[in-house]
């Protein structure tokens, strides 16, 4: 019987290298995980050198499928380091579970702290410690407004974001640290997809501690398309049947993402990825930023339509309006510059790139004003909504719909200001600037100063009166330049009774002339 086991074992073994030299496999997608032990001593070495490290491998249960994660980091000084777990499954961001959470390291214990999601580990001073735990997706349903920030974790793919799966040393937040992550023992024919890098199983790389935690992480049956703007590379990766055309979101994703490089003026960043998963209860699509990446939901019915191209555009905005232009906490209270700026940006992006026509940009224009000028909670100040952003689904919309609103004035406001030389472009490209330069960190205070510079007093006052009383903005003869006039429709709640509101609609002044020839200049096209 040994002997028998013997020769079996010898023939897995060279049936195993005969695999792995199949010339097959050269320039596949997973030729790095297959070939991913050849420089074990060199991996080793660098694993020794760097400031914090995973290794990450499946593991099969009978009834659960998890991932197992071992953390290494060099200890400090003072010989104890505060750990910030994934959030608890009461959390909004998470609904993942750890398992057999313990220490690997010699001299090492952990110790629990007054809040559930915060561990103290002590050691041997400057010693590597070393921490083992299993995690896995403690749910297979979804339900409620946010649920598409949770981690899932099954046998055919995983999709994760940092803060809901991995145990973080807290460190200083803005320090850059350099990041070893080895994927393990993953099925071959998977592909992996991350913020920062497409099917490495072994990777190296530096970010901030917040990028890392803000950082996607995916895995599995995705197929992975790749589309090139200049120098840059895009990434996207699939799951799932879709009607639509894949190469088609491609081309689409690609025009989105080179025309706002354009808009800044920045071509940095040398790596993009968007991630599509389905998810069913997503009535409209949903896209969620994270470094260097894009995840977006779609449920069976999508269509590549203005919702689905502006969810991506509005998404991406936020790698500057969000990374790059960094907001004062409380950060709710300026969501309606920071989420608004976006929105009314991802619409002027779709138009200028000509991926949607004028006709379609005003009608969805109108659409904005009449959901925000018959909502129940159009008159709540901006304390309120920034209150319950997170939790009531209402406040959140209303809270874009606001800055998407306000911005359209405040444009037309500053293309009066300045005589037609100035526009939010200038003003948006300018406060940019002075983050990257000033180190400026935005709040409403200093949006306010910059109001006033580039459109005078009465249109502070205006933002001022709706943000702080509520009170509705008025419709800008011009916000849409002068091709356009407001007409105040009055619609009462229930056809004949109810409560009556009064909501601008925009008309052309002249139905016989071409908007796309006529007036694409206002709004920065040819």
């Amino acid at each position: 019987m040994r002997k028998f086991l013997l020769f079996l074992y010898i023939n897995v073994f060279f049936s195993s290298i005969l695999y792995l030299k199949d010339s097959s496999l050269i320039g596949s997608p997973r030729q790095a995980l297959l070939n991913s032990d050849k420089n074990k001593l060199t991996q080793a070495k660098e694993y020794k050198d760097s400031d914090i490290s995973y290794s990450i491998e499946p593991f099969y249960d009978i009834n659960s499928f998890r991932l197992i994660v071992v953390l290494e980091f060099h200890g400090e000084k003072s010989g104890e380091t505060q750990l910030l777990l994934p959030p608890g499954i009461s959390a909004r961001h998470n609904n993942a579970s750890i398992k057999y959470l313990k220490v690997l390291s010699a001299n090492t214990t952990l110790e629990d702290t007054d809040k559930l999601d915060v561990k103290t580990v002590k050691y041997t001073p400057g010693s590597l410690v070393r921490i083992y735990y299993q995690i896995e997706e403690s749910t297979n349903s979804y339900s409620g407004q946010y649920n598409y920030y949770q981690a899932v974790i099954r046998k055919p793919y995983f999709h994760f974001f940092g803060d809901t799966f991995f145990i973080i040393p807290k460190w200083d937040w803005s320090n850059v640290y350099n990041f070893k992550i080895s994927w393990n023992h993953f099925p071959s024919n998977w592909n992996l997809a991350n913020s920062f890098g497409v099917n490495q199983n072994y990777q190296v790389f530096n970010s901030a501690l917040w990028k890392f935690r803000d950082a996607v992480f995916a895995g599995g049956d995705f197929k992975i398309y790749t589309r090139s703007i200049k120098a840059r590379k895009v990434y996207i990766a699939v799951r799932g049947e879709w009607k639509f055309s894949i190469d088609q979101l491609c081309e689409v994703t690609k025009t989105i993402f080179d025309a706002e490089n354009i808009f800044w003026n920045d071509n940095s960043n040398q790596y993009e990825l968007e991630i599509v998963l389905p998810f069913e209860s997503a009535d409209t699509p949903i896209a969620e930023k994270r470094t260097n990446a894009i995840s977006l939901y779609l449920s069976p019915n999508n269509e590549i339509d203005y919702a689905l191209k502006k969810s991506i555009a509005h998404e991406y905005f936020h790698r500057w309006v969000g990374d790059a232009i960094q907001f004062a906490d409380p950060q709710q209270l300026v969501y309606w510059f920071k989420e608004g700026v976006s929105e009314y940006y991802a619409g002027l992006i779709l138009l200028r790139s000509r991926l949607i026509d004028l006709d379609t940009y005003i009608s969805e224009y109108n659409r904005t004003l009449k959901e925000y000028y018959t909502s129940s909670s159009r008159f709540e100040t901006n304390e309120k909504t920034a209150k319950g952003f997170w939790t009531d689904r209402d406040l959140n919309e209303i809270t874009v719909q606001r800055g998407n609103i306000l911005l359209c004035n405040l444009n037309a406001a500053i293309m009066k200001n300045s005589n037609g030389v100035k526009s939010l472009d200038d003003f948006i490209r300018d406060l940019y600037k002075r983050c990257k330069t000033e180190s400026l960190v935005i709040s409403n205070g200093s949006l306010s100063a910059l109001i006033r510079f580039y459109a005078g007093d009465g249109s502070l006052a205006e933002i001022m009166r709706t943000l702080n009383s509520g009170i509705l903005p008025k419709a800008n003869v011009n916000a849409l330049g002068p091709c356009f006039y407001p007409e105040i429709i009055n619609k009462k709640r229930f056809w004949l009774f109810g409560e009556e509101y009064e909501i601008p609609f925009y008309k052309p002044k002249n139905e016989n002339i071409s908007l796309d020839n006529n007036c694409m200049w206002w709004f920065g096209g040819d």
